[in-house]
């Protein structure tokens, strides 16, 4: 299973805001109105594949 993490982070302060099924899920809850430069924003969407985890 596939999930999408978004998190914003500003110089060591990091805050997780949501873990979501697809990665339009996750950008629906950027909290901010420029969604095409989230990342110039401080926000990042990562993709973890729960497997990776699991000993």
């Amino acid at each position: 299973m596939v999930v999408y993490v978004l998190w914003w982070q500003k110089y060591d302060y990091v805050e997780i805001l949501g873990v979501y099924s697809s990665i339009e899920e996750a950008e629906k809850h950027i909290p901010d109105d420029d969604v095409e430069n989230y990342e110039y924003e401080g926000f990042s969407i990562e993709e973890f594949e729960l497997d990776d985890f699991v000993s």
